[in-house]
């Protein structure tokens, strides 16, 4: 069996450090823009009307 060759060892580890530094990045946007601009905003949850009970 050959040998892997040394620069498809590097493109990998350059790529799966590519991936670390993206989700890093959306992490960091995320937690810094992912909450609505409104703290007073309702969620959408309760906007939602509720089913009254059926009657038995």
């Amino acid at each position: 069996m050959d040998k892997t060759p040394k620069t498809a060892i590097r493109g990998m580890m350059l790529y799966v450090l590519a991936l670390l530094v993206l989700g890093i990045l959306a992490g960091a946007a995320y937690t810094l823009y992912g909450h609505p601009a409104d703290p007073s905003e309702r969620p959408a949850a309760e906007t939602i009307p509720q089913k009254a009970p059926a009657p038995r």
